[in-house]
């Protein structure tokens, strides 16, 4: 009965943080997922109790079904999503949730091949990664913050893939509602410390030391013979260049461009604006990834150096949410690490505050 507690327990909190972060909850059906796969056997998980529930909800209408899918490399997942009869129940508790802190705090996605999983998963305790992230977790376990959890690195495939710092309270909402910006950090108002335009930044100063200047999405939609004021104007900027920098291909990137709602005309015409404005830009050969891993190993400096301060903070993709008198701080110090990592090229901030 106590297992059978816990499982509930599982499945209560992480439907209510796949409600707030609109996600699905992979559910695993497979009986033989639980004797191999590393993470169902470390958190005690059953088949018989895990169907069990699954097929609770469903009869009671509680969740959204969708029938078993092959995932790559992985074993078939049902997703399920909890209905509004359910999260009438739990939505006051998800922002209190909290996640174990256990490692491993380094580790590789779903993508990465057995190779690279048994790579990461016998990484040593003084590796310098491991020691960084255990000591983040360690000095962020004593603090407070919605949707509280480890804060893991996480490479895509490989070392040299996309290394971002990941929690789920990142996720929380922040466009569509201003949910993550008006939580608390240890019950104090948070603000979120940003780079502005990073990978386009990062690109011009690691592959050719040029300073992007202060405002170069603004830049690159004047060169475009667009109005440099108008804000679809800029998101149709920043969506051009961060699908033509994770794109290994002209043709990926047009074809991400057009899903995202733009046409034809528009990417030829954001491209030619681009190359006009930096003619040392470099597009199309996937250097979104190393942009990311840059991001990650700029972030984890500055928790570190935060830690020794006894400075709490989270990261929030590419910014850090720290509280408000913090702010200051987490500035200069991204900006001097910024600088310290791509050599020397300087970069621009801004800072979120609640409404």
């Amino acid at each position: 009965l106590k297992s059978f507690k816990r499982h509930w327990g599982y499945f209560l909190c992480c439907l209510a943080k796949s409600y707030f972060q609109r996600r699905w909850l992979l559910v695993t059906l497979d009986n033989n997922e639980y004797a191999s796969n590393f993470y169902l056997k470390r958190d005690k998980l059953q088949h018989t109790y895990v169907e069990e529930i699954t097929n609770y909800l469903l009869e009671h209408k509680l969740i959204e079904y969708r029938k078993g899918k092959k995932y790559l490399k992985q074993s078939f997942k049902t997703r399920i999503f909890p209905t509004p009869k359910l999260m009438d129940k739990l939505w006051p508790i998800v922002l209190d949730i909290e996640q174990e802190f256990k490692p491993p705090y380094v580790a590789v996605g779903v993508e990465a091949t057995d190779k690279w999983k048994k790579v990461f998963g016998r990484l040593s305790r003084d590796h310098p990664e491991v020691i960084d992230m255990a000591t983040i977790n360690k000095f962020m376990e004593g603090r407070q913050w919605a949707l509280k959890a480890p804060i893991r690195l996480v490479y895509s495939r490989d070392p040299y893939s996309a290394g971002r710092l990941i929690t789920p309270f990142q996720n929380l909402p922040d466009r569509t509602c201003r949910l993550r910006i008006n939580t608390l950090l240890d019950g104090k108002p948070i603000c979120e410390v940003d780079f502005n335009a990073n990978h386009l930044r990062l690109n011009l100063a690691v592959l050719s030391g040029e300073y992007a200047g202060d405002t170069p999405y603004e830049d690159i939609a004047e060169c475009a013979g667009y109005d440099r004021s108008c804000p679809n104007a800029r998101g149709k900027i920043k969506t051009f260049i961060t699908m033509a920098m994770g794109a290994d291909s002209l043709n990926k990137a047009r074809g991400a461009f057009l899903g995202a709602g733009y046409n034809v005309v528009d990417f030829n015409r954001v491209h030619e604006g681009a190359l006009k404005r930096y003619p040392s830009i470099v597009l199309f050969n996937g250097w979104g990834t190393k942009a990311q891993s840059l991001e990650g190993e700029i972030l984890r400096k500055v928790m570190i150096e935060g830690v020794s301060l006894g400075i709490p903070s989270l990261p929030v993709h590419d910014a850090l949410g720290v509280n408000h008198e913090h702010a200051d701080w987490a500035q200069e110090a991204m900006a001097r690490v910024w600088s310290d990592v791509v050599g020397g090229v300087g970069t621009k901030l801004k800072v979120d505050y609640p409404d």
